[in-house]
């Protein structure tokens, strides 16, 4: 097999090294059909039990059965999401181990001087599985259901507004400094170790202000306990149709929405990258799938490793300017 091809590219001029390009060709795509041959490892960066793991495991069972192998959820918490994504980034670049990563993948290297690895650099974008609003919410007595009227306030109040985020370096804590610095009115950062004590705390009377994920508003808003006052984003959330973008209201710069997205390490062969890309977004057209991540505030997306990796370039050079304006370190 191998003398007869030798002896066709000979034939047409090629030589060894037409020879060697063409069996690359050839063995790249053996790898893509033969793929996966074994169980194929997802690692999820942060802890067992949240949204973003829920979903995880919702794509790993659809390509397990896609595939007719394993697919297992890996959770590697710590160090906002860098233990996981660094441990992807040093995996052998064979497919089998791939990252499940939020948007805070293009924050940490802004974040953490110690970062260990570049979004850009060390990472083969797969797929851009999914996209969720964060929403920002008053107690009900913040005598504000907007935010010209929430910027009025903060102004006549003559003291730093409180607000809460799931953590530092969240996602929550730099669209308030974004909103802060934009609008032109002082805040001050409450951390909270994930959502759930923000939310106790919110609900309870403690805290003003937060930015809390979309569906966590709708439920609030609906029994009278959380006002909204605005959605991040280009467009409003389906889940919160009558709430207007923080644009809308006159504060422009949180135009960004969260992101999920599927990563393999650098290196892995374009053919296996181009198969679990067209099959995972085969997965997030599955209805009932749909419709469980709506009721999560997760809208199900999928796109091309080419179209994922602008994402993934545009969106560290955002975050990087932004976190470089808000002066936020983390350590």
């Amino acid at each position: 097999m191998q003398q007869g091809r030798r002896r066709v590219l000979r034939q047409l001029g090629l030589g060894a090294a037409g020879a060697a390009l063409a069996g690359t060709g050839w063995t790249a795509r053996a790898q893509g059909a033969a793929y996966p041959a074994r169980t194929v490892r997802i690692v999820m960066p942060y802890a067992a039990g949240g949204t973003g793991d829920v979903v995880a495991r919702a794509i790993a069972d659809g390509l397990a059965k896609a595939w007719g192998k394993a697919v297992v959820v890996d959770n590697r918490p710590g160090a906002g999401g860098m233990i996981g994504a660094d441990m992807v980034a040093k995996a052998e670049p064979d497919g089998y181990t791939l990252l499940f990563a939020l948007t805070g993948l293009v924050q940490a290297p802004s974040l953490y001087t110690k970062a260990t690895f570049n979004p850009v650099r060390d990472f083969a974008p797969i797929s851009e599985l999914a996209t969720s609003h964060l929403a920002l919410v008053v107690q009900p007595d913040v005598p504000a259901a907007s935010i010209r009227q929430l910027v009025d306030y903060i102004r006549k109040l003559g003291k730093p507004l409180p607000y809460g985020s799931y953590g530092l370096g969240s996602s929550g804590h730099l669209y308030m400094e974004i909103f802060g610095r934009n609008a032109g009115v002082p805040l001050t950062h409450v951390p909270y170790k994930g959502e759930g004590p923000m939310l106790n705390d919110l609900l309870g009377g403690q805290l003003p202000a937060a930015m809390v994920a979309a569906v966590s508003a709708r439920q609030h808003a609906r029994t009278g306990k959380l006002k909204v006052i605005a959605v991040a984003g280009q467009a409003r959330s389906p889940l919160l149709p009558d709430v207007p973008t923080f644009q809308e209201g006159g504060v422009p710069g949180l135009e960004r929405q969260g992101w999920i997205g599927l990563f393999a390490p650098t290196g892995t062969p374009r053919a296996i990258v181009d198969k679990v890309s067209v099959d995972v977004n085969r997965v997030l057209t599955n209805a009932d799938l749909r419709t469980r991540m709506v009721d999560l505030g997760i809208l199900l997306k999928g796109s091309s490793p080419a179209a994922f990796t602008d994402v993934v370039k545009q969106e560290q050079a955002y975050w990087a300017e932004a976190i470089r304006a808000s002066d936020i370190r983390l350590d």
